[in-house]
This record gives structure tokens, C-alpha cells and sequence, in this order.
């Protein structure tokens, strides 16, 4: 399971960075703000399924306040992508970039 953990903290901090550059960086054109979008799109989900698989195997471990919080980060999006709205997607994204964070730390802290 060395590798699903390492997979996952990888990928979180990934997520973190691609987050953080669709914060900061004002996109020119469309057809950058697309492509960037579509990697955004695959990197979190990949990403998700790293703190779903981690999450499970934090649970067979029977360490179950770490499983939860993984289980409520990987829902995190999904709650998150109801709530938002365009003008409110600055606020969302640190929210986002906070829960990504808190399972970052929850990750290494099972290492």
C-alpha cells in the first residue's frame, strides 16, 4: 500500500499546483483556458481516486478519524461544485485548494 499513499500524495500535491495556477494566472485565450481545464479536470479526478483508495486503506488499518477525513475531502468537490457560482470560483478554489491541503497533511501524517 506504499504505493497507493505515495501515488496519492503525489497526485494531491499536483492538484494543489494546478489549483493554484488557474488562481493566479489570468488566461489570454480560450483555447488555453479549455486545455488547461481538461488536465485540471483529469488531474483531480485522478486525484480523488488516490483519497478514495487511501481512504479505504486508512479504514482497513482501522485508523477511522483519518479515513473520514480523507472520505470528506474526496466529497469536497462535488459539494463545492454546487455551491459555486462564476462570481464566487476565486473563494471556491482556495476552499478547494484548503481541503486538498488538510488531506495532504492527513496523507503524510500515515507514512
Amino acid at each position: 500500500m506504499y504505493i497507493v499513499l505515495t501515488s496519492a500524495v503525489i497526485l494531491n500535491i499536483l492538484s494543489i499546483i494546478m489549483l493554484l495556477i488557474g488562481l493566479f494566472y489570468n488566461f489570454k485565450l480560450p483555447k488555453n483556458k479549455a486545455v488547461f481545464g481538461y488536465l485540471l479536470a483529469g488531474c483531480m479526478l485522478l486525484c480523488i481516486i488516490a483519497l478514495s483508495s487511501a481512504a479505504i486503506y486508512s479504514f482497513f488499518e482501522k485508523n477511522f478519524l483519518n479515513s473520514f477525513i480523507l472520505l470528506l475531502c474526496t466529497a469536497s468537490p462535488f459539494v463545492i461544485g454546487k455551491l459555486v457560482k462564476y462570481e464566487t470560483l476565486k473563494k471556491y478554489t482556495a476552499v478547494q485548494i484548503i481541503f486538498y491541503g488538510i488531506s495532504l497533511a492527513v496523507l503524510l501524517s500515515d507514512f
